[in-house]
């Protein structure tokens, strides 16, 4: 890299790449200091020891996007209870230039740095036993810039360089030596020096700049609150800056808060969305848990490139820009996505950053809350807008990954680093979501959200775990239950499943009174032990002649059936056992109690009606019932209003593809079935028109469902549009204008269509345009293609990562799922792995054990674990998604065994 002339002794660093036991003898100034690569059988790969720990961090960095790599120094203060010799920390990937440890900076001595562990914990040594105090320690380093959206990463957009940093979750050790862990909070002071006239954000706002006559700029900041290292903010470029109002001040917070939004040359306009709808949504937030906004100010930063789709940076919300800008085509899916991005990153403004988890196994304390204040606070944003719907729709997609043996515990230990991203998935966001909605909704509002209002203000600044929040919450509640039930589903894994059937009423020999039994759902082939037992908050529907009740009572913990004591004398026509869809179960009735069920289904709530879509599609995925009852479930949901009734709709009607793709007349039944049942919904949507969001979605969703059943009037529309497109985005004059909702469904069938041709012109069209989103339909609709001859070139592309990094990963992931080419892109895969997992984003690839979840059979069950069998090593923590996707193949075994035959004969014309 260019060397700065700045006041700085840093230089080219030599050290990195050693093996076990090598050394290496680096010059900084005059001394060499000694850096060793070895490995120690008591090293820490998980969590630090308690002691020492960092009381405070000045970070110096000179950071110049246009360059190669990135230097600096770090002075910590480190705190040690008990004397030492030295102490575990984290660096990885950097070039470690002089280390220095003593009681002040007048009074420093040298020491040595070991790299100890892969994962990045490292050693420093003293010359001499410290006692118990105070140490400051400075060490200066320096590293090449990420390729892979990790840690200290540049991207290249237009023609200019941006520098940004990944902290989460445990990459800020690639460029910063610290303790990389969420314990461990402490305030920062940051000094960055960068290229003249660039734009420098972290996590409070700049106090000073001065030029240093060299073309760079010494930029300071103010001290932050303490934050943990995941937490840190760094991003340098030639941003478009955008001041908005400040936020005003509330009943809440006496301050009003300045607001700024930064994306790259050119894009800033496309924020406004945007910081408007941040300032409504910081004080719905507020309101709601009688807490202020924590930080100073506040950011909104649309990254250039960004391995998620954004991260909580304390202060300075960092999101990938096609998440978060919003140009004049974008469309209502596209805007309900960026707010629900939006309230999800901002409600961890208190859920993780200013009371935060002490380690990973607690991330659901940050991200489940986030992800269910998200609903509540978009609820009160637009309260017709349907959230609360969608977060029933979270829930039951959880629930898919929760019917797996190998699925995690909303809480669960996590022993080692390799493990900690494993954490970032559906159990965690969406189950932890929903049983937190669950518990809300049967506790009440009232008594539950203030709580947590009071937890926050208990822990602030701080950090609690599990059993703090829980004493909290008990605390401030004084209700026992409550506490019973969040532990239940939080810290065991598995799904509950309700068996519901009747007996006689105690007393009565003619009323039919329900029973219930609480057990763990299990699919066929699945090696689950149902005996687990749950304090399950059960609210259920009965319906008598128009008359509809509901009854609620806590299920104990217990495996055998139980009554409910709350019911005197009951009589019904039908029984829905999850009132208001809002309880994370599945459950199980006995035929006849399906079919009443049938009959009552236009009288139940649209959550309801998705409850009991996901739950008769389970029965069949568990051997309980037939194909014939789902279909008819499938039927009655096409015609309601409620479009994520429809949409759920289309979901169990896709189940059955994977038992039909191999026989070409079963094939063809099938898609025809799905004409027959979906088409008339589409075409009143065409015939009748609407501009609501709710239409444009639906109508999206069912053209998605006909272009898989080869529908062709569907597809001759959208090559039509995709080809108008293409007109539209260079500039010219169509008459055929796409939402950015459309763009991935029409650009899918073009390539799908037209192949070749349509691929090189959307090629040349990504040259000359500038549009994020275009840039994510056009890698989708890549993946989408299902013809053999251009596979292979489909697949250069991708491992040439020409298109971006997270875009392989899109491109791979399509080509999989797509039956035509998935054996193809299977023995490629396999062919090309460990090229392949070094172009994706590095936080993805231990999921990458995932690609093979559409797989059947044995031959490929023993070919993905010999492939993990010898590459394993390129993707730390793949272990679990290994174990999931080896349980859904078995899974799917079974099931094609079982059911596969009826479900041929279902579609087969007679």
């Amino acid at each position: 890299m260019r060397i700065l002339a700045v006041a700085l002794c840093l230089g080219v660093l030599t050290a990195c790449g050693l093996v076990e036991g090598e050394q290496a003898a680096v010059t900084i100034g005059v001394e060499p200091v000694i850096v060793v690569a070895s490995k120690t059988p008591d090293a820490p790969n998980g969590q630090l020891p308690a002691t020492p720990f960092p009381v405070a961090y000045d970070l110096n960095m000179v950071l110049d996007p246009r360059e190669n790599g990135f230097s600096g120094w770090v002075e910590m203060t480190v705190r040690f209870t008990e004397s030492a010799t030295g102490f575990y920390l984290h660096g990885q990937d950097l070039n470690i230039g002089s280390v220095k440890a003593g009681p002040s900076l007048d009074d420093l001595q040298d020491a040595t740095w070991t790299d100890i562990l892969p994962s990045g914990v490292a050693r420093i040594e003293f010359a001499e036993a410290i006692e118990p105090g105070d140490m400051v320690v400075v060490i200066s380093y320096d590293a090449l810039f990420d390729a892979n959206l990790a840690g200290m990463f540049k991207v290249t957009e237009q023609g200019d360089a941006y520098a940004l940093a990944k902290s989460e979750s445990i990459q800020a050790r690639r460029f910063m030596p610290g303790f990389d862990q969420p314990a461990f909070k402490a305030p920062f002071d940051v000094t960055l020096f960068i290229p003249e006239d660039y734009v420098a954000i972290t996590n409070t706002r700049e106090i000073t700049r001065v030029r240093t006559g060299t073309g760079i700029e010494r930029v300071e900041f103010e001290t932050t609150r303490p934050l943990p290292t995941y937490l840190l903010s760094l991003a340098v470029g030639p941003f478009d800056v955008v001041e908005a109002p400040d936020i005003p001040a509330n009943s809440v917070r006496s301050m009003p808060i300045p607001l700024t939004g930064y994306a790259r040359r050119g894009k800033g306009e496309e924020l406004a969305y945007a910081l408007e709808t941040a300032a409504q949504l910081i004080e719905i937030f507020e309101l709601e848990l009688r807490y202020p906004y924590p930080y100073d100010k506040l950011d909104i930063i649309a990254a250039p490139q960004w391995p998620s789709g954004a991260t909580e940076l304390a202060a300075a919300i960092t999101y990938r820009e096609s998440r978060i800008l919003s140009g004049p085509n974008i469309g209502p899916a596209a805007r309900r996505g960026l707010l629900g991005i939006h309230s999800h990153e901002l409600g961890h403004s208190w859920f993780g950053n200013l009371v935060t988890p002490p380690w990973w196994d607690d991330l659901w304390l940050k991200e489940a809350f986030a992800s269910w204040g998200q609903g509540v606070t978009l609820s009160q944003l637009e309260p017709e807008g349907g959230y609360e719907l969608d977060a029933i729709a979270n829930g039951i997609r959880a629930m898919g990954l929760d019917s797996l043996g190998a699925a995690r515990a909303v809480r669960e230990p996590i022993l080692i680093n390799e493990n900690i991203r494993n954490a970032y998935d559906a159990i965690t966001y969406n189950k932890g979501q929903a049983v937190i909605g669950m518990v809300d909704a049967y506790f009440g509002a009232d008594v539950f959200r203030p709580a947590l209002g009071m937890y926050i203000a208990a822990h602030e600044d701080g950090v609690a775990d599990s059993p703090q929040f829980f004493d909290t919450i008990s605390e401030v509640i004084g209700d026992p239950e409550l506490v019973d039930t969040f532990q239940s589903f939080v810290e065991q894994s598995g799904l509950p499943l309700v068996r519901v059937t009747t007996a006689p009423q105690n007393g009565s020999g003619y009323i039919a009174e329900p029973v219930f039994e609480v057990s763990r759902y299990a699919p066929l082939g699945s090696a689950i032990d149902p005996a687990r037992v749950w304090t399950v908050p059960f609210c259920f529907k009965y319906g008598q002649s128009s008359e509809i009740y509901e009854h609620c009572e806590l299920l104990e913990p217990v495996a055998e059936a139980q009554r409910m004591d709350g019911l005197q004398r009951f009589e019904h026509d039908w029984i829905m056992p999850n009132a208001g869809g809002t309880g994370y179960w599945r459950f199980s009735m006995p035929s006849e109690m399906w079919q009443a069920l049938g009959q009552a289904f236009h009288q139940l709530e649209p959550g309801e009606q998705m409850a009991v879509l996901d739950s008769v599609g389970a029965e069949f995925a568990a051997g309980r019932i037939d194909i014939g009852t789902v279909w008819n479930f499938i039927d009655e949901a096409t015609r309601v209003e409620e479009r994520r009734v429809v949409a759920a709709a289309i979901i169990q009607a896709m189940r059955f593809e994977q038992h039909v793709e191999n026989d070409a007349v079963a094939l063809a039944g099938y898609r025809a079935a799905l004409i027959d049942v979906f088409e008339a919904r589409l075409i009143a949507l065409e015939q009748v028109g609407g501009d609501s969001e709710n239409a444009q979605i639906l109508k999206n969703q069912l053209e998605q469902l006909m272009v898989r059943t080869a529908h062709d009037p569907v597809r001759r529309k959208l090559l039509a549009d995709a080809a108008g497109a293409m007109i539209g985005l260079l500039g010219a004059v169509s008459d055929r204008e796409l939402s950015s909702d459309d763009f991935t469904t029409a650009f899918a069938v073009a390539i799908q269509d037209t192949g070749q041709a349509f691929l090189d012109r959307a090629l040349m069209v990504r040259t000359q345009i500038d549009d994020p989103v275009f840039e994510q339909a056009l890698a989708f609709a890549i993946g989408q293609n299902d013809d053999p001859a251009l596979s292979a070139k489909v697949l250069a592309m991708a491992l040439s990562g020409e298109l971006g990094s997270r875009e392989s990963l899109t491109i791979v992931a399509g080509q999989m799922a797509q039956p035509n080419v998935r054996d193809l892109t299977w023995d490629w895969l396999q062919e090309n792995y460990a090229t392949y997992v070094e172009v994706i984003p590095r936080q993805r690839r231990r999921a990458t054990p995932g690609h093979a979840n559409g797989l059947c059979s044995d031959a490929q069950l023993g070919q993905l674990q010999a492939l993990f069998d010898a590459h394993g090593d390129l993707a730390p923590g793949f272990e679990r998604p290994l174990a999931l996707t080896r349980e859904l193949i078995t899974n799917c075994q079974a099931l094609e065994a079982e059911k596969g035959a009826e479900v041929r004969a279902f579609f087969t014309p007679h």
